[in-house]
Formats: structure tokens, C-alpha cells, sequence
């Protein structure tokens, strides 16, 4: 618990009676402000019903600050919030090894996330809400399962531990291999496991000239289904500036026109002698090969608190969910908010074992299957 006299410093403002309040409790007293100076400007003594009326001016203001205290202060004990640990996993990302984890854990928890809300078709964000909800309650089921969808990624990204890769040796015929995993928020979490060939395309450095070409072809395995994959990792970096393509495909179909992709959206500017770096990373689901989907995930970071905003773009609607992680009536949530299928949505997310339980602002509520793998992440085939 946070020292008492720190946070009643810091939040002074809002537990301290302002001044509206104590000149309401003088005028209540029938006295004025004049009538509190210790001492008279003349310099004279103080009569004795003055400093009757200044002692209980004084006690007044002091009761006013024991009811506020009393009042405020155990709301501000009381509250929980996250524990401080919570990073920019982006910032991670700085090399070919580290994408191509993230790549797999990230893409790995959606596949995984769809195929346990029923399949490739879930994958699109909005495909739920094409038809039109007849009830409230069918509405908000619909929203449900597509939030739902996205919670394995969210719980990764908000969770204090950092997206863990190990390598191991090449199956299935393939050369290298790496054990990915992608941290939950009840200390658990999911592990992928991807084995590749590595394809080199140049690179080296000269001067101030760096460059960077990597490319993977491999197999992605995701709650124990396999899926082709591909990824490029090119970067070239001279005086300071820098250019990249990044990307990382996992097949859906055996056709090659049905995947998901993510791609690195990297900014670097420098004002002043400073820098500042902005990472965001694209999803794009590919269906028969049309687009059906582009989601945009990246951090925000406001007083001091990390959040995770999704902006989904699908049919020409642009549809949002932002969250950010905590602790409410002793459990982990995620508080939520966005706007899905016109509809703007605000809503605690509370992360127990094997399920979610959703609160909305409406008062209503539901409690959804939640993905949680054992680490386990074997598949059934024998090649």
C-alpha cells in the first residue's frame, strides 16, 4: 500500500476541501474570512469572542477536512489499479529473431482465438454483426464474440511479461525452430511453436550504411493446428534514417489466398536532438484473396499508464477497442471501451481461469470461453 502522506500529497486536490467549501462553512458560522486573521492590522490584542470565533473557524475547517478524509480516502485506498510493471512490448522488436517471435505470438493467438469461436469465419471482426440483432441481447452477444476474438492478444500485450522465445531444434524438415510464448494476465499463457528455413538475402554494414535481409519459410503450430508460413525481414539504415519491410504470413487454407498477415508500421523522428519512435503493427485478413479486414494494434501511454488501442477497418467502418489492464474487487480485469457496429461500448473484462466474464456500463453482463493453453502445444500429425 502506497504511503498515506504521499498520496494524500498527491492527491491533494481532490481530497482537500477547496476554498467554495470552507467560505460555505464560514457563512454558516455568520463570520467572514476577515474575521479569521490571528491578529488585528493595527496590531492590537485580539478580543476574546474573536478568538472564540477563530477557534471555531478553525475547528469547522477541520471538521470539514475529517468528513472529506473519511469520505474520500478510502476510495483512494481502495482503488486497484495495475501493478506498474506493464511495458511497450514493441520496443522489444529490434531485430529478425524478435519479429518473427512476435509475428508467431501474436498471429498464433488469433488463429487460435478463431478456431474457438467457431472457426476461419470468425476471423473477420464483423462478420457477427452482418446480420441484423431483432434483441438487445442478440446485440450484445454479438459484440461479445467479437471482443472476444481479440482478448488472448490483448491479455499478451497488457500482461507484465515480456514475449519469451526458446530456441529448438528444426522438425518436420525444416532447419531452426523456436518455442514462442505470449503471456497472460493470471501468470500463464500460450505457447507456439514455429520451425523455419532461414533465407538470407544480403546485408552487412559499411560506415553508417547498415543493412538487414532475412527471410523465413516454415509451419506455425497454434492450439494444434499447423499453418504455412512466410516472413521477410528487410532493413536499411543510413545517416540515421532508416526504411524496413517487415511482415509475417500465416497461411488459412492450403489455396494460398486465405492468411493473416502482420506487418511493422515503423517511425523514427528527431527534433530538437531528440528522438522519438513509434511502432505499430497491421493485421490484414485475406479471405479467397480479398481483403476483409485490417487491424491497427499499438500502445498509448497517458499519465503514466500503458494502454492497448485496435482500430479494425472492414467495409469502409472504422470500429475501435482500446483497453487497459488493472485489478477491480481482487481479481485482474481489463477495462474496455470502443465503438463496435455503431454502437459505443464501455465494459470491465474480469480474466479467470477458462472464461471471461464481461460487465458492461448498461448493467448487463455474460461470461464467454476464454483460450488458455498448458504449454502443451502439441499437434495430432506424425510427419
Amino acid at each position: 500500500m502506497k504511503n498515506v502522506k504521499k498520496m494524500l500529497s498527491e492527491q491533494a486536490d481532490a481530497v482537500l476541501p477547496d476554498k467554495n467549501v470552507k467560505s460555505k462553512v464560514l457563512r454558516e458560522l455568520g463570520m467572514t474570512e476577515r474575521e479569521t486573521a490571528l491578529a488585528p492590522a493595527h496590531g492590537g490584542e485580539v478580543r476574546s469572542a474573536d478568538k472564540r470565533k477563530i477557534l471555531i473557524s478553525i475547528a469547522a475547517a477541520m471538521l470539514a477536512v475529517a468528513l472529506f478524509l473519511c469520505i474520500f480516502l478510502p476510495i483512494f485506498l481502495s482503488r486497484e489499479k495495475g501493478n506498474g510493471f506493464i511495458g511497450n512490448k514493441f520496443a522489444d522488436i529490434t531485430d529478425a529473431d524478435s519479429f518473427y517471435a512476435y509475428g508467431a505470438a501474436s498471429v498464433g493467438s488469433l488463429l487460435a482465438s478463431a478456431e474457438n469461436v467457431g472457426g476461419a469465419q470468425a476471423m473477420s471482426l464483423s462478420s457477427v454483426l452482418s446480420a441484423a440483432a431483432d434483441t438487445k441481447t442478440e446485440a450484445e452477444e454479438a459484440h461479445i464474440e467479437t471482443i472476444n476474438r481479440y482478448m488472448a492478444l490483448a491479455e499478451g500485450l497488457l500482461s507484465e511479461e515480456n514475449i519469451a522465445a526458446e530456441s529448438l531444434a528444426g522438425e518436420y524438415g525444416y532447419a531452426f525452430g523456436m518455442a514462442v510464448k505470449l503471456g497472460d494476465l493470471l501468470g500463464g499463457g500460450a505457447t507456439y511453436r514455429l520451425f523455419y528455413d532461414k533465407i538470407f538475402r544480403g546485408g552487412g554494414s559499411e560506415g553508417d550504411e547498415r543493412e538487414e535481409n532475412y527471410a523465413i519459410s516454415g509451419i506455425l503450430i497454434a492450439d494444434g493446428a499447423r499453418y504455412a508460413v512466410e516472413g521477410n525481414y528487410q532493413t536499411e539504415e543510413e545517416s540515421g534514417e532508416a526504411e524496413s519491410e517487415l511482415y509475417f504470413k500465416a497461411y488459412t487454407d492450403d489455396t494460398g489466398e486465405s492468411y493473416i498477415e502482420v506487418e511493422q508500421e515503423y517511425e523514427n523522428e528527431s527534433e530538437g536532438g531528440a528522438s522519438e519512435t513509434e511502432q505499430k503493427y497491421i493485421y490484414s485478413i485475406y479471405e479467397n484473396g480479398r481483403l476483409t479486414e485490417r487491424t491497427t494494434a499499438e500502445y498509448e501511454s497517458e499519465e503514466g499508464e500503458i494502454e492497448l488501442l485496435l482500430r479494425i477497418e472492414k467495409d469502409g467502418e472504422l470500429e475501435t477497442l482500446q483497453f487497459q489492464s488493472g485489478r477491480k474487487n481482487g481479481e485482474n480485469v481489463l477495462f474496455a471501451s470502443g465503438t463496435i457496429g455503431g454502437e459505443r461500448l464501455r465494459f470491465t473484462v474480469y480474466i479467470r481461469e477458462g472464461r471471461y466474464h464481461y460487465e458492461f456500463s448498461d448493467g448487463s453482463s455474460s461470461d464467454q470461453d476464454r483460450f488458455d493453453d498448458d504449454d502443451e502445444d502439441d499437434d495430432d500429425d506424425d510427419d
